[in-house]
């Protein structure tokens, strides 16, 4: 699974309790069980490598357009 939230990696790596982290909901807690027994693993995407931006934030059109062509989408002209 690729994340471009390096907080996000560390703190599903890292089993131990932090005070910040308390809001987080129990149930949540099951990928750092997950990753501890390698059923998938977590890779630093960086954010301009990252194509589904655009589905998660409000983006310039130039990087828009980037992540249309990183994820294979094809814009259709109207008929």
């Amino acid at each position: 699974m690729y994340c471009d939230s390096h907080s996000a990696i560390c703190l599903a790596k890292n089993p131990t309790f932090h005070s910040r982290t308390k809001h987080i909901d129990v149930k949540y807690h099951w990928i750092r069980e997950a990753i501890q027994l390698k059923q998938f693993s977590l890779e630093k995407v960086h954010a301009n490598d990252n194509g589904l931006d655009m589905l998660t934030k409000i983006l310039p059109l130039e990087k828009f357009a980037t992540c249309e062509e990183k994820e294979g989408l094809v814009v259709l002209s109207p008929t």
